[in-house]
């Protein structure tokens, strides 16, 4: 397999078009747009077969690790044909993708929703490791806010211990809502879950990955280019290292999802450009001076916090005081160098989604200054420091 930091900063995508319709070509787009983790169309159809191939080629060619959909080893076949038949379709699909440097992952499922599920998705797990040792499963999970915490805890608990994937990946959209009335609700959500999956990977030592919106649907709004920028910047200063947007690429028209980065004519949209640029600008200015910190706290200011921890004047040994006007809300993330206990990051995101933030931030300790600049929405600004 390509040399792959599962706990580096990646932004990746879903793809949900059949592989006898998609070609290499969107690897091009895709990295374009800023993406360091490939997701091959669903393959299904024996038609398709070439295309992943080609796609496989390109991304080796590229050395951008490759997440493939075989639908003869997803969830839905282990259930529906049985242990044996599971083994057997994963000896067939080793042979068609082990030589590839490229193939990482193997689709399993996505939002398991019952025991049931996350038991049957747990020992497909296992299989799969069993007899593909190089081509590692994937599962990404939903959003816990609708169960009850001990339900939501058991879940996690059983998903880090018995699942044992490389990575925490869940879809959380509600920081996005179209209504007025529903966004606050939508971030106490939002913030509830980032809680709750953090913790868990740090008990476990995974990282954690998000699924963000970027089209509208439902309930959900298209995300403004600051609220695509407050999505990657805000769960960064959590701790969080890996993005999958869902989802860039028009399937055929419809009357409720809007605002796609690809149409289906296969076409860019304006969609595109912003998307690439946010992504672009996270990785190259953020990831790029994160890349060798890791997480070790984050406050909120002027921001319902639920379970994080509000930062109040002299509580930090580091970040003496903080001060937005008009009380804007701060996300302020606080990062240790890996390799240097001498090092520290301070990363502040302006927590809007709609307004500019004008943030005074003094700072103690053997540096301590003081700081006056604007944030616009969704922006972050990071320090280094070294004692």
């Amino acid at each position: 397999m390509i040399k792959f930091d599962v706990k580096g900063y990646q932004i990746s995508f879903w793809n949900y078009v059949s592989s006898h319709l998609q070609g290499e070509d969107m690897v091009n787009r895709m990295r374009e747009m800023g993406c360091s983790l490939y997701m091959a169309p669903e393959h299904k159809r024996e038609e398709g077969l070439p295309n992943v191939y080609r796609v496989l080629e390109k991304c080796e060619q590229y050395k951008m690790p490759c997440i493939l959909y075989d639908h003869r080893v997803t969830l839905k076949a282990f259930r529906e044909s049985g242990e044996e038949q599971y083994i057997r379709n994963l000896k067939e699909v080793n042979t068609l993708y082990g030589k590839f440097s490229s193939a990482a992952y193997l689709f399993i499922c996505d939002e398991p929703n019952s025991d049931e599920d996350y038991k049957a998705t747990a020992r497909a797990c296992a299989l799969m490791r069993e007899y593909i040792p190089e081509i590692h499963p994937f599962v990404s999970l939903n959003h816990v806010g609708m169960r009850s915490e001990q339900d939501a805890d058991r879940v996690l608990e059983f998903t880090a211990q018995d699942l044992r994937p490389d990575f925490l990946l869940y879809n959380c959209y509600s920081q996005c809502m179209e209504e007025e009335t529903d966004k606050l609700q939508g971030l106490e959500n939002y913030f509830h879950n980032l809680a709750k999956f953090m913790r868990i990977g740090k008990r476990y030592d995974l990282p954690v990955w998000q699924s963000l919106v970027l089209v509208g649907h439902m309930c959900l709004a298209e995300p403004t280019q600051a609220q695509i920028r407050w999505q990657l910047n805000v769960a960064a200063a959590h701790g969080v290292k890996g993005f999958f947007w869902f989802h860039p690429i028009e399937l055929g028209y419809s009357y409720d999802f809007r605002g796609y980065a690809i149409d289906c004519k296969g076409k860019t949209t304006p969609r595109f450009d912003i998307l690439s640029y946010e992504n672009n600008r996270f990785m190259e200015d953020i990831a790029a001076r994160l890349c060798n910190y890791k997480h070790e706290k984050t406050f909120h200011l002027h921001l319902n916090s639920g379970d994080h921890e509000s930062f109040y004047r002299d509580r930090d040994d580091l970040i003496a005081d903080v001060y937005t006007d008009y009380n804007r809300p701060l996300v302020i993330g606080k990062f240790s160098h890996i390799t240097d206990a001498s090092r520290r990051a301070v990363m502040l995101v302006n927590a809007s989604q709609e307004k500019v933030c004008h943030v005074r931030i003094s700072f103690g300790g053997t540096t301590s200054f003081t700081d006056s600049f604007y944030l616009s929405a969704g922006s972050a600004k990071i320090y280094e420091f070294q004692n």
